[in-house]
């Protein structure tokens, strides 16, 4: 039953390889797109078994927005460019921390003032507090093995 198999699968092999080159030479894109080239018989096939399309040519602004000629490939790994500026010194750096540290007490401050904000924060203390409450009465109900 194997080797009946293995026959059948030898007989469509060379037509499988003769489709896929034939396929590969239809798509290959070797071919100058502006000029018309004879349609080949793959391509008619696939057209009139509704496979395959015409494209049509790009509209006016399509073309007329594309540059003259072709743009430089850019490199894949290349290094990217140091950023201007200088490196920051340790008093520098600890200054820009203290300036950060002295704006967040400051929306620290308007935040707590704020009523809504406020009553979050105590909703929140308080849910807490329930749950570790809750958490600590389910602790003592559960027998010790």
């Amino acid at each position: 039953m194997m080797s009946g198999l293995w026959r059948e699968g030898m007989r469509t092999a060379p037509l499988i390889v003769v489709v896929t080159l034939l396929g590969a030479l239809a798509a290959s894109p070797s071919r100058a797109q502006d000029a018309p080239q004879p349609e080949s018989p793959l391509r008619s096939l696939m057209r009139g078994a509704g496979l395959a399309t015409d494209v049509d040519p790009p509209p006016d602004f399509v073309v007329q927005s594309r540059p003259a000629q072709q743009p430089a490939s850019i490199p894949v790994f290349a290094t990217p460019a140091e950023p201007p500026g200088t490196i920051k010194t340790a008093k520098e750096l600890d200054a820009m921390d203290s300036d950060l540290a002295a704006v967040g007490k400051r929306h620290d401050a308007l935040r707590a003032a704020f009523p809504p904000s406020a009553k979050a924060v105590a909703e929140a203390a308080a849910a807490k507090k329930a749950k570790s409450e809750k958490k600590a009465a389910a602790g003592d109900a559960t027998p010790k093995f």
